[in-house]
């Protein structure tokens, strides 16, 4: 979705120039911003105290540039935020790497904003400007097209729709902000794995639905079981069905669910409660940048091979690169994959022999597993 951010990023600027010279913001909020030159004049125009951001994927990371703002992640736990409104909330689209998230996100902001505040949201109108737009006329009153310009626009807001809403939600734990319960009604199904009944959030923000998609389930039904105390990574976790699944299957161990999509996680922690898998820790990371140090026994991955709509396997690369430095001697990786997809020569590369433990037609699962002869890995504490 990403194309040309700096335009993006100019446009909210100039828009958040002409609303910070008709009223006073107390508070606003930037989402997705990745230059610390926009938040530097950002900061020039309302202040480094008034100004917070919310990136939304760990992938992107955050914009980390010294300059004492509040930065959050969209799926931080509740808490990461005071929770008051904001009167002015700013919207790069393309740093969504879905339209699901982008959709959510502005879904969003009607509940993050002040009664009388405003949502700026830009970017380019093939690339998510448009999906945007229509989500803010479902979510305000008022929605007007500001400013166009190569190809990129951006929109503004007013009258949020949900406001009334907000004090209902603050008092059950609703946060807009963090990704906490949104108060969306939620729909849960049983699946069976194993000769176990688990219970699946349904939630069509993210990949398959929230639902257990057929390669997901082969890879389910193939992995060998974690040695006990031993210690799962489900990389990519999705909706956290397979960490929790080993999870279940050795009580004695401990999963880590990582995915850089909150959206993600958040579905996988509530999976993990109501399947009651006390021996889960579910982690907003950039594969593993967020987790230094940590290595596993076994590893289940079912990466993405697109980028948005472009054919890209750089993503499970990295995974099983990754991936294959945290593993223990001695561990195992499980990767499933598309029939056509060639993983087999960076698992023996990097692992050791690959071969194929179940299939069809249509998809495959990958095993390799690291030599115990190999030099141990530092090993930290799950904490």
């Amino acid at each position: 979705m990403r194309s040309n951010v700096a335009l993006t990023e100019s446009l909210i600027l100039d828009a958040l120039r002409e609303e910070a010279s008709g009223r006073p913001l107390s508070s606003v909020l930037l989402i997705g911003i990745e230059s610390c030159s926009t938040v530097n004049s950002a900061n020039g125009l309302v202040g480094r105290e008034r100004l917070v951001l919310l990136h939304l994927d760990r992938a992107a990371g955050a914009v980390a540039c010294g300059l004492g703002n509040r930065e959050l992640f969209f799926g931080d736990e509740p808490g990461s935020g005071d929770g008051s409104p904001y009167s002015l909330v700013a919207v790069n689209v393309e740093a969504a790497k879905s339209y699901r998230l982008l959709r959510e996100v502005v879904r969003q902001t009607a509940r993050a904003l002040d009664p009388d505040g405003v949502v700026l949201v830009a970017g380019p109108r093939k690339g998510g400007a448009e999906v945007a737009a229509r989500a803010l006329g479902e979510a305000f009153e008022s929605v007007a097209l500001l400013s166009y310009r190569k190809g990129y626009r951006i929109n503004r807001a007013v009258g949020p729709r949900q406001a009334e809403h907000r004090a209902g939600e603050a008092r059950s734990g609703a946060d807009a902000t963090t990704g906490g319960p949104t108060g969306r009604a939620e729909v849960v199904e049983t699946v069976v794995l194993r000769g176990r009944d688990l219970q699946l959030l349904a939630d069509d923000r993210i990949f398959a639905r929230g639902r257990l998609d057929p390669a997901t389930s082969m890879l389910a039904e193939a992995f060998e079981t974690v040695p006990p105390g031993g210690a799962v990574l489900d990389l990519g976790a999705g909706n956290g069905v397979l960490g929790i699944l080993a999870a279940l299957l050795e009580p004695s161990c401990h999963a880590w669910l990582v995915d850089s999509d909150p959206l993600a996680v958040q579905a996988s922690r509530r999976n993990a409660a109501l399947n009651g898998a006390s021996n889960v820790s579910v982690h907003l990371s950039d594969v593993l940048r967020d987790l230094p140090g940590q290595t596993f026994d076994l590893v289940l991955m079912n990466p993405p091979f697109h980028r948005g709509r472009i054919h890209d396997t750089s993503i499970a690369e990295r995974f099983v690169a990754e991936s294959s430095r945290a593993l223990r001697p001695g561990g195992a990786v499980y990767v499933v994959c598309n029939r056509f997809l060639r993983y087999e020569p960076t698992l023996e590369r990097l692992i050791g022999p690959a071969r194929e433990v179940a299939g069809d037609r249509q998809f495959k699962v990958l095993h390799a597993r690291r030599s115990r002869l190999a030099p141990p890995l530092p090993r930290t504490p799950w904490g």
